[in-house]
């Protein structure tokens, strides 16, 4: 399986570049990395924003990040969608297998979550998102080749994109969805 970390916002709510903020002695972006890879995703590439923040990156993955392959935005902080293109157009990514999404700020995610989206990738659906009360794009599971041919930058939202697609909602409801986006969430 491949897997690709969305690792390059700016974290302007929190404050501070979420990748590093540390939990139980661990680096959001290494317990990331840490569950795809305990999940059996063995290709990962990780979107940072610019130069900078993937040295800060690399190092607080420590030793997973000579695993992991690094690709940085076109323009710094030019957004998620902007991202996702870049990422789909690398080169180490396969367009024929599915593409697992991770943002960095989900530290209680659990990796059944993964399971359910791979059982749920049927024939009929090119995009399996987790919901619990919402659904949560940024975790979603991807055909690549269906997901290169009709995301735009300007066609709005994610969540928006996703619906105009084949698409189908899993109840993820217990798995961790929850995110980190101010102080008080950690």
């Amino acid at each position: 399986m491949q897997a690709l970390v969305l690792a390059g916002g700016r974290s302007s709510r929190m404050g501070r570049d979420k990748s590093l903020i540390q939990i139980n002695g661990k680096s959001l972006i290494r317990i990331t990395l840490e569950r795809l890879i305990d999940s059996g995703h063995s290709s990962i590439l990780v979107m940072a924003s610019d130069e900078v923040q993937e040295s800060r990156q690399r190092s607080s993955a420590g030793d997973l990040a000579h695993g992991v392959v690094w690709g940085r935005d076109n323009v710094p902080y030019s957004g998620m969608i902007e991202a996702l293109l870049k990422a789909m157009s690398d080169e180490t990514l396969d367009p024929t297998k599915p593409l697992q999404i991770s943002s960095v700020d989900s530290p209680w995610l659990r990796k059944e979550l993964y399971q359910k989206l791979r059982m749920n990738l049927t024939n009929d659906v090119d995009i399996v998102v987790p919901r619990d009360k919402i659904i949560h794009p940024l975790h979603a599971l991807f055909r690549v080749e269906a997901l290169a041919a009709e995301l735009s930058p300007v066609a709005g939202p994610l969540k928006h994109q996703i619906q105009r697609m084949r698409w189908r909602a899993v109840d993820c409801e217990g798995l961790g969805l929850g995110n980190v986006n101010h102080p008080g969430d950690l």
